[in-house]
Formats: structure tokens, sequence, C-alpha cells
């Protein structure tokens, strides 16, 4: 399982990468209840991130963003993301996790202090080994939303990917308890 996403980037990398759009907000797993997930959080602990920002490990739902610098639609899409991280920060509910497939760690930290990034934006160099089940088209970009536990609750990819994240709070249990709502 820890090769999976490794062996998925591989496959992407030398598969090549197209644009488009397609948005699935399916909530299957493509595991099955009796295997253990790694938690999200854990699966990060030891990654580098080219920004220094701090993961929130009390998520409820984190959103595992692939994207890089040369993508068009991926810069076209990043200040609405960005944006909807910071209504993320101040519900403390949800993250926003980039692995960033850029040629390095150099020019992801350009981009992402250039786009004012402050989720955490894992190097290139680490992206590899990341030990929970992710799954994706070759499209850019593409996220992955999924539960603290590793399970997948949704994904999109292409021109969709920052309207999937702005809906973030249809995947947080409990936000209107939090918020006093009934």
């Amino acid at each position: 399982m820890k090769t999976m996403f490794g062996m998925f980037l591989a496959l992407t990398l030398l598969g090549g990468m197209t644009t488009g759009s397609a948005y699935a907000d399916d909530t299957k797993t493509e595991t099955t209840e009796a295997e253990s997930l790694p938690s999200v959080p854990a699966s990060l602990k030891d990654k580098t991130f080219v920004n220094n920002a701090k993961l929130n490990t009390k998520a409820q739902v984190y959103f595992i963003y692939k994207s890089r610098s040369t993508c068009g639609i991926c810069v076209a899409e990043a200040p609405a993301i960005v944006a909807t991280h910071k209504q993320m920060q101040k519900a403390k509910a949800a993250e926003i996790v980039m692995l960033n497939i850029d040629v390095d760690s150099k020019a992801a930290a350009k981009w992402a202090r250039k786009a004012k990034m402050h989720f955490p934006v894992v190097a290139p160099e680490d992206i590899s080994g990341i030990d929970f089940p992710y799954s994706g088209a070759q499209t850019l970009p593409f996220v992955v939303a999924l539960d603290p536990n590793g399970k997948k609750l949704g994904q999109a990819n292409g021109q969709d990917v920052a309207k999937f994240i702005a809906d973030w709070q249809k995947y947080v249990p409990d936000l209107d308890k939090k918020k006093g709502k009934k």
C-alpha cells in the first residue's frame, strides 16, 4: 500500500499531463472496511513543506491537491484555492495539502510564495511514499478529499478543482453544530 501512491505518481509523470475537466463527487472508497488505513496527518508528518506551513493535524477533511506552477489551469485556480484556505483556517475543520510536482523544491517554493499559499506544499522530491490511498486521473490540477483516516470522500480535476474545494463545508460533519446552528 505504501508504494501505491509512488506507482501512481510515476505513471502520471511518465504518461504525460493533460488538462481537462471532470468532477466526481463519489463517496465510494477503493478500500474495504477491513483494511487499515494510515491517517492523513501521520502520512504527512515527516514530509518537507517548501513554504514551512504547519499542517492542521486536527482537520476533519483533507484536500490533497496535485498541481504545478507550469500548468495554466493550476495557476488560474490558485487564487480561489488560497481564498478558500483562509476560510478553512478560521473554522479549523479542513486542510489543503498540495503535492507539488514542479521540477524541484526551488520552483515549488517560488510559486507558493508568489501565490501566497499558506497551506502545506509538499516538496516535489518528498511526495513519493505518502502512505494513504490516492487515486486520480492524468489531469492537472487534481484534488481528492479524504477524511483523517484516509477514506476517499470525493475528487475533482481540471477546471473543477477550485469549485470542489470551495464546497469543503459539505465534507465536514458537525460543522453546523460547531457554529451553533441546528
